[in-house]
């Protein structure tokens, strides 16, 4: 068999969007940054996003049958930092943002949001698939979207994600 090389390596060349998946369950909002979404079907309406299963914000996705991803702008990498790396922590504090149809918090710093219902969950690999029909969607502002980049992301690299415990995903 081959020997794959270090995959975060490899993975972090690939060039992604800039994202908050929120939820909301029994009215308390949750979210964190994902990078990990895919366009899944135009007829229905589908999108999946990839989350880690220790992000406690997937556990309130399960629960409350719904998210939402809001997609930043360039500008929204403070934003994307705060829901990334502060675990537990009151995220949505100073954060406005709307109550989508669903349910889940819509940013309001968001270019645009696709605000979903829960078809399923699936475990991948070290992460898990998250599913979702989208029910309302729209684009908030004309901004270029954010494209991912952990050189930047990662205010000194490497050592700046270890510490701040981030993890990818």
């Amino acid at each position: 068999m081959t020997q794959l090389p270090d995959m975060t390596k490899v993975f972090d060349t690939m060039r992604s969007g800039l994202a908050i998946v929120t939820t909301a369950y029994r009215r308390k909002p949750a979210g964190c940054t994902a990078t990990w979404i895919s366009r899944v079907s135009f007829e229905p309406p589908l999108v999946a996003v990839f989350l880690s299963p220790q992000r406690g914000t997937l556990d309130m996705i399960r629960k409350g049958k719904r998210f939402a991803i809001n997609i930043l702008g360039e500008d929204g990498l403070e934003l994307a930092r705060k829901f990334g790396f502060h675990s537990g922590a009151d995220k949505f504090s100073e954060v406005p943002y709307v109550t989508g149809q669903s349910g889940s918090p819509i940013l309001r710093a968001a270019v645009s949001f696709l605000d979903c219902r829960l078809e399923g969950i699936n475990p991948l690999g070290d992460h898990e698939m998250v599913l979702g029909l989208v029910q309302h969607a729209a684009v908030q502002r004309p901004d270029a979207p954010a494209v991912y980049d952990p050189a930047t992301f990662f205010i000194e690299g490497e050592q700046a994600a270890e510490a701040n415990g981030a993890v990818h995903g």
